[in-house]
């Protein structure tokens, strides 16, 4: 007679709360083969599912629901007197305007935040530790200038742009750490061309959304010393530590075959991408000015069209 045997790659169980019938099919549907899926409409009957089945080991939770909203779930959770429950990790997807809602969630116990809308990415990374690709062809760095503030392993609710001083001033630290130890230094620009179109006609939240997800591939494609900062509302602003021309030009092709031409998935809607590159090379024999670097850097991307329309050397190439 046959028995049943454990399996070693057994999927994790989920459980995943909205009042939401879109929601929930949302989440089933982006988490479908990633996890073993339970769905609950509202708090009390997520608490009761979390009593019988001994099972589930992670929650997304919304926060605004009827009978009982997320607030308390999160609150039971946490008070529970079973250790199992009380440990779970809890994520809460909310919206990016919900900032009181997202502060009374972390005093009540979440343990971290996904912003809606989101895509099936927002929801699987959540499921897994997250593994950057490194760079295998540059050497590992030591003793390099400390970011100003340190990346989070898990990403939070997504934060609006920085001033462009933040990133000139980062970028004026990096330039001397290169002409001390003459190492080479390259400069990537990463503009969404559709975010004025998709704020204008759905939302800064959606076009946010979209941002949200081009940060998580370049975070994927970079090593932890290079710093990924957001200048502008459709721009992030790439510092390559110790990067040549030819490794920075296997990165940008690399993230033109992950970005260009493709569609972002939502629960309502897809997004086309349409993304415009620009790379820069900064002298490192002549004393460079940050703040000339970015500007010269807002014309490559925002003024000047490549015939690709895709890769444009800076100033400084060649």
């Amino acid at each position: 007679m046959l028995q049943a045997i454990d399996q070693p790659n057994k999927l994790r169980r989920v459980l995943f709360v909205d009042d939401s019938r879109l929601m929930r099919y949302a989440g089933s549907k982006f988490l479908y083969g990633h996890c073993d899926i339970a769905l609950a409409g509202d708090g009390r009957e997520a608490w009761r599912m979390l009593n019988r089945d001994d099972q589930i080991d992670l929650v997304f939770t919304d926060l605004m629901m009827p009978v009982m909203d997320g607030h308390e779930l999160l609150r039971r959770i946490r008070r529970s007197s079973d250790q199992r429950i009380r440990q779970l990790p809890v994520l809460v997807v909310t919206g990016d305007d919900e900032s009181r809602a997202r502060k009374q969630a972390l005093e009540d116990g979440a343990s971290d935040f996904i912003a809606k809308p989101f895509t099936p990415d927002d929801l699987r990374h959540a499921l897994t530790p997250k593994n950057r690709s490194k760079w295998q062809s540059r050497p590992n760095l030591h003793g390099l200038p400390s970011e100003p503030e340190t990346r989070p392993s898990t990403p939070g609710p997504f934060q609006q742009p920085e001033e462009p001083a933040g990133y000139c001033h980062r970028l004026a630290q990096t330039i001397s750490f290169h002409q001390r130890r003459q190492l080479e230094l390259s400069l990537l620009h990463v503009q969404f061309q559709g975010y004025r179109q998709l704020d204008h006609r759905f939302g800064r939240h959606w076009a946010d959304a979209v941002m949200r997800n081009i940060d998580r591939i370049l975070v994927e494609e970079l090593r932890d010393e290079d710093s990924v900062h957001r200048t502008a509302d459709d721009l992030f602003s790439v510092i390559l530590m110790a990067t040549g021309r030819q490794d920075a030009r296997i990165l940008t092709r690399r993230l033109r075959e992950r970005l260009v031409g493709t569609r972002m998935h939502f629960s309502s809607m897809e997004v086309p991408i349409d993304v415009r590159f620009a790379v820069q090379f900064p002298n490192l024999d002549k004393e460079d000015d940050p703040e000339i670097l970015f500007d010269e850097a807002l014309r490559l991307v925002y003024w000047r069209v490549s015939g690709e329309g895709a890769v444009q050397h800076g100033p400084t190439d060649g």
